[in-house]
């Protein structure tokens, strides 16, 4: 990350010739005319955490330009100019102040959009367009219905709708062809179901106070992961970063995970945890073994919707039965009990390459089904085997 004194300092030395990727974050206000000295090389642009509200109309000079980040900027709407940049594939204006997405601002190459966190209302139908579409992020706005023009994206693969108006699921998601990956807790649709499960287990709260908190043992999209104990118990921590998340919201993937309930492939919190500093959100984990590891990396910009495996990656086939096995263990169990996991991807799922022993993990895209129409929790489910027939072929194209 570079201040604007930093960049302009660096350009001059001669330092950022034929750079491709920049990250300027430097409460700027206007967009820095002195970029477009790497006009003819940029590829991801990151300008995010600024004040800027607008982009100029000669942005399409970046030809190569492929990424860009604008999130925590106050943007009012999608800026039009981007549908003219020939190359652009990945737009995030995560958390901003968007109302309105120009049917014009949709760039042609478009695979990956992230609106999350905004004050969307409608989605343009030009929406439909966008026949490369693999990835569509709109969670945390205001948005009640999608456009039937949504059902021309053939491609999308992963659409995250959690935290809006919807008080019933649209249509449009049962005919998209290629759908694996699906969030949408925290709507109307499902919030009576959500406040039950969390009423349900709320004299189970851990108070922050009553914790020892050890080591951070890892970090997600949506928060860190501490070593804890609990009254001499261990237990993980999680502590969620925001109060709003690209899946949906904490308050979401607790009362997903709490209705989940105990299965033995299945990482479940143990309850909320109250108290923390500065109003954090946070829950308490069962304490994995140091031996259990993430079975891949999440998706790349490249990969978009698909993880990403070490080049030499490979499993021994008995490991590889039992880990499936588990999957497909704990996937039985979450639809039995009226539970979507949303985001069954190999980066959830901590193993142990020595016994095959496999744990599915992360709720954070998880909603509850108890109150749909039947046919659509049958459509769900076979939206979530999609997914799980990702993972099989994964893990079976990697047996040694």
């Amino acid at each position: 990350m570079l201040t604007l004194d930093q960049f302009h300092s660096q350009l001059a030395a001669g330092t950022l010739a034929g750079a491709r990727h920049i990250k300027l974050s430097d409460q700027l206000a206007e967009f820095p005319p002195a970029l477009f000295a790497l006009a003819e090389s940029l590829e991801i642009l990151d300008l995010s955490g600024n004040r800027l509200s607008t982009l100029p109309d000669d942005l399409p000079r970046f030809k190569k330009l492929r990424i860009l980040f604008a999130s925590g900027n106050p943007f009012t709407e999608l800026p039009a100019v981007l549908g003219q940049m020939p190359e652009l594939e990945m737009v995030g204006f995560k958390a901003c102040n968007i109302a309105h997405v120009p049917e014009q601002s949709l760039p042609p190459r478009l695979r990956w959009l992230i609106l999350t966190d905004n004050r969307l209302e409608s989605v343009p139908e030009a929406i439909g367009q966008c026949t490369r579409l693999q990835k569509l992020m709109l969670s945390c706005n205001r948005l009640a219905t999608l456009p039937i023009e949504l059902a021309q994206c053939r491609a999308l693969e992963l659409l995250r709708i959690a935290s809006n108006r919807f008080m019933t699921l649209p249509e449009v998601i049962f005919q998209l062809p290629q759908l694996a990956w699906l969030a949408f807790a925290g709507n109307p649709l499902t919030q009576k179901r959500e406040l039950d499960a969390l009423h349900a287990h709320g004299s189970e709260t851990i108070s922050y106070q009553n914790l020892l908190i050890g080591e951070k043992l890892g970090e997600g999209a949506s928060g860190h992961i501490y070593g804890a104990s609990h009254g001499g118990q261990p237990l993980a921590l999680k502590v969620f970063k925001a109060a709003h998340t690209s899946d949906g919201t904490p308050q979401s993937e607790l009362a997903a995970g709490l209705a989940a309930g105990s299965h033995a492939n299945l990482l479940t919190p143990l309850g909320p945890v109250t108290q923390l500093p500065q109003q954090q959100l946070a829950m308490a984990l069962p304490l994995l073994a140091p031996e259990m590891q993430a079975l891949a990396q999440p998706p790349s910009f490249d990969s978009c919707t698909r993880d990403v495996y070490a080049d030499d990656q490979r499993f021994a086939s008995t490991a590889a039965t039992g880990l499936l096995q588990g999957v497909r263990n704990a996937v039985a169990h979450l639809h039995g009990s009226g539970v979507l996991h949303g985001d069954l991807y190999a980066h959830n799922i901590l193993w142990n390459p020595g016994t095959g022993q496999a744990v599915l993990s992360d709720f954070g895209a998880a909603a509850l089904m108890q109150d749909l129409p039947q046919t659509q929790v049958v459509q769900l489910q076979q939206i979530e085997l999609r997914a799980l027939r990702h993972l099989e072929a994964e893990v079976q194209a990697r047996i040694a």
